[in-house]
């Protein structure tokens, strides 16, 4: 049996806020998280079917996220054995497990078993934050797009995705989704582009925001562009108009072996300040 301290609960409505101090502990490292849980705030099944808390209900201890992705928030190493635990008893529904290096470890040794092969394990990935002053002027061609620009920024998106992550994100309902995704990100005027002769040159999303945090995702350059320097540019001016519009502080994470990316993140003034690591199903 679980002790008090140690019981697992699906997270209510009336314990979000608490969830949500949990997350804003340390809101650079779970931006992702801490966003998703704004979004489901006006829905009880939602909520408690993707999150789950530990601890007593009026003082939790630790959170796990449990839909599109798997993270865990302030879990010591016992308490990510029972959240590992947990998920394996359950048939996966997640595409990924993302978060601090030691957590996924932790989680993996437990579910490999019932969840694996992985399709990928990245286990490098520095986040970055935006703290230092830029070596590169801030690119004037830079804007945030604009509803009815849809089918001129999914080309880009789909190609983006399919660099990043591997598969084909049309490829499971004609990408009717995934340009519902592009759309919403459009609408709420979290997405960047530098457009040239037409074309998509330069796109990134602010996938997500939380605790004065707003997350860089989907960074893409056109491959006939590429090692002109119109990354490190872009970037410095998403930078400066996300500092403006949406939060006081800017951050994404890499892979480790991007060394292009890596270079053109830290022109633009990104610093290393800490390591995530992604499993891919």
């Amino acid at each position: 049996m679980f002790r008090r301290a140690d019981r697992l609960r699906p997270l209510r409505v009336g314990t979000l806020e608490l969830a949500a101090r949990l997350a804003a502990t340390d809101p650079l490292v779970n931006t992702l998280v801490g966003f998703r849980l704004r979004e489901l705030s006006h829905s009880a099944p939602a909520l408690s079917e993707e999150f789950c808390v530990a601890g007593p209900e009026d003082d939790p201890t630790a959170l796990l996220w449990h839909g599109a992705n798997v993270s865990t928030v302030c879990a010591d190493e016992a308490t990510v054995t029972l959240f590992a635990d947990r998920l394996a008893s359950q048939r996966r529904r997640a595409g990924s497990i993302v978060g601090v290096r030691e957590d996924v470890e932790l989680l993996w040794a437990r579910l490999a078993p019932a969840w694996g092969p992985a399709r990928e394990l990245r286990w490098s990935q520095p986040l970055l934050e935006a703290t230092a002053e830029p070596t590169v002027a801030p690119d004037p061609e830079l804007r945030p797009a604009v509803p009815g620009e849809e089918p001129l920024v999914f080309p880009a998106s789909v190609a983006m995705f399919h660099e990043e992550v591997g598969i084909d994100p049309t490829a499971y309902d004609g990408g009717r989704s995934y340009l519902r995704r592009v759309g919403e990100l459009i609408a709420a005027q979290r997405t960047y582009v530098v457009v040239r002769d037409g074309r998509v040159a330069f796109k990134a999303d602010v996938g997500a925001v939380f605790g004065g945090v707003a997350q860089i995702h989907g960074v893409w350059v056109d491959p006939g562009l590429r090692g002109e320097g119109l990354a490190r540019r872009a970037m410095v001016a998403a930078t400066r108009h996300i500092r403006a519009t949406t939060a006081p502080r800017v951050s994404l994470y890499v892979n480790s072996f991007n060394l292009p990316a890596r270079r053109a993140y830290a022109a633009a003034g990104f610093r290393e300040h800490g390591q995530l690591s992604t499993i891919l199903f």
